[in-house]
């Protein structure tokens, strides 16, 4: 986890150093003061990306040529230092040797919930499979091979079926499906752990009317495919259905986090706030897993945490904070609340963002 954070050039901040809290921390300040920007940062050490702008460039400050980020995690004496010119692609550093970006997410992992992203319930499938996939590369070193294998034989399978290579479609079958089984039994067993851990999260949270609407969700892994059938099996039958489609309708590349109450999806009745907790709490069990089973510690990033919420729901996500072990890290354009924050919170630190500048 990122227990020291420097930014220099890097949108409103034109140098900044911060130390982080190993448990909760909480930035707060009105909009355009950098709250955003500060969490922006310490995702842009996870992942080499942004969680707002798919363009990185435009991160680098105003009338400036370059941005750089330098991070420093205590637990590991690791340092990490990212660089990016507006004519060059970012360099990534740890420990002061080049490195790449599925390096950060395994060295410094982290979520990010966001306003375009608070609603897992409401999500893309691909976007739950990669929630659970990012976890998956970052526990299992084993992991990155299963799904770069699979990945590669599907496009094989798919431009085969472009092709109409009715020879090549039979041979990759053998392929994708024996890579396909093997992904989704990784899939599926940390879905079953993280699972597990929210219902522990459950029962610890103070019941509310919240909690228990929560509690009555079904969350199901689905595979991808009628599992009643082999994959390979199943391929072969819809051989002529995915040539007439030109693409492979069914496989690991399908599979999706299903959360539903009572057989209706849960969007359609949960609450926007109460898709956003859920969210949370989501994260929260991945990242219980990730701490219990791999001693691997995650960090939950929240922009803007009171945005979807009203006061009930933001009741349960100051319940969970009395029991999280990992580090949060979160916003709030206010510090009304903050009163409302139990001084007996594990390592609780708040930050005026206007003050960093």
């Amino acid at each position: 986890m990122i227990s020291e954070l420097k930014l220099n050039n890097f949108r409103c901040f034109e140098t900044s150093s911060i130390k982080l809290s190993p448990g909760i921390n909480f930035f707060y300040g009105p909009n355009g003061s950098g709250k955003t920007s500060i969490l922006e940062a310490i995702y842009m050490c996870s992942s080499g990306k942004s969680f707002k702008s798919s363009n990185i460039k435009s991160l680098i400050s105003f009338d400036q040529d370059y941005f750089n980020i330098s991070a420093y995690d205590s637990s590991k004496g690791y340092t990490l230092n990212l660089v990016k010119g507006r004519t060059s692609p970012i360099l990534i550093k740890i420990n002061n040797t080049k490195s790449t970006t599925s390096a950060l997410i395994k060295e410094f992992p982290a979520t990010a919930i966001h306003n375009n992203t608070f609603s897992f319930a409401n999500a893309s499938p691909d976007f739950r499979r990669k929630i659970l996939d990012r976890s998956l590369f970052v526990s299992n070193p084993n992991f990155s091979e299963t799904w770069f294998g699979f990945y590669r034989s599907l496009k094989q399978r798919n431009s085969s079926l472009k092709k109409g290579l009715i020879d090549n479609i039979d041979a990759w079958n053998q392929k994708v499906s024996e890579e396909g089984e093997a992904l989704d039994l990784n899939r599926i067993a940390f879905f079953k752990e993280s699972l597990s851990e929210l219902k522990s999260i459950f029962i610890k949270l103070k019941p509310s009317v919240i909690t228990d609407k929560l509690n009555k969700v079904s969350i199901e892994f689905f595979s991808g495919w009628d599992k009643n059938n082999k994959l390979c099996e199943l391929l072969a039958q819809n051989q002529n259905k995915d040539l007439f489609s030109k693409t492979t309708t069914q496989g690991p590349h399908k599979a999706d986090i299903k959360i539903s109450i009572k057989g209706i999806d849960a969007k359609q009745i949960l609450s926007r706030g109460e898709q956003k907790i859920l969210s949370i709490l989501w994260c929260c069990s991945q990242n219980e897993v990730l701490r219990k089973k791999y001693n691997i510690d995650a960090t939950l990033i929240i922009d803007d945490i009171k945005s979807e919420l009203d006061n009930s729901t933001f009741e349960v996500f100051l319940n969970l904070l009395n029991f999280l072990d990992n580090q949060v890290i979160f916003s709030c354009i206010d510090d009304h609340f903050s009163s409302k924050i139990n001084p007996n919170y594990k390592d609780f630190k708040k930050f005026h963002v206007e003050q960093l500048r």
